[in-house]
């Protein structure tokens, strides 16, 4: 009896002990692995199905990842993001270009409101500015050009 209460908890153990990443690289193979998983399989998902992802995905975005963040280079970011769109994209049923769009519109729309206020108000002013500035150069430029040629006529 004593003998299988201690097998008993040696395979919680071992159970609890795979299922945490071990370092880094642990964690990103484990999480690719897992949305692979979800892109081969996410048709045939029910709600449980999804519950047992979601729990799993909630794990690799906070808590699994906030153990190796500061180990991540800029690559590792971008593998990781690409993964967290990847699943939300097939859980949702939408295709990463339209979860992309979706994503980065609000962005988007402020960058053009800004150009739009830059264009009403200071584009003028600043396009003078730069019209002046080529006149001067093209100026100087036809100066320098002049000089040559006096120099050039004197020598010879």
């Amino acid at each position: 009896m004593k003998y299988s209460k201690y097998l008993i908890v040696c395979c919680l153990i071992w159970l609890v002990a795979c299922s945490t990443p071990t370092s880094k690289e642990d964690y990103l193979n484990r999480f690719e692995r897992f949305v692979d998983r979800v892109e081969n399989n996410h048709e045939k998902y029910g709600k449980k199905d999804w519950e047992w992802a979601d729990a799993k995905f909630e794990k690799y975005n906070s808590e699994w990842y906030l153990e190796y963040s500061e180990d991540f280079t800029l690559e590792d970011q971008l593998k990781i993001k690409g993964l967290i769109i990847k699943y939300h994209a097939l859980k949702n049923k939408e295709s990463v270009g339209d979860m992309l769009r979706n994503l980065f519109k609000d962005d988007v729309n402020r960058i053009g409101e800004k150009v739009e206020k830059y264009i009403d108000g200071d584009f003028d002013e600043d396009l003078d500015k730069i019209i002046d500035g080529a006149t001067e150069i093209g100026d100087s430029a036809v100066k320098v050009m002049e000089d040559a040629v006096r120099i050039l006529d004197e020598s010879f």
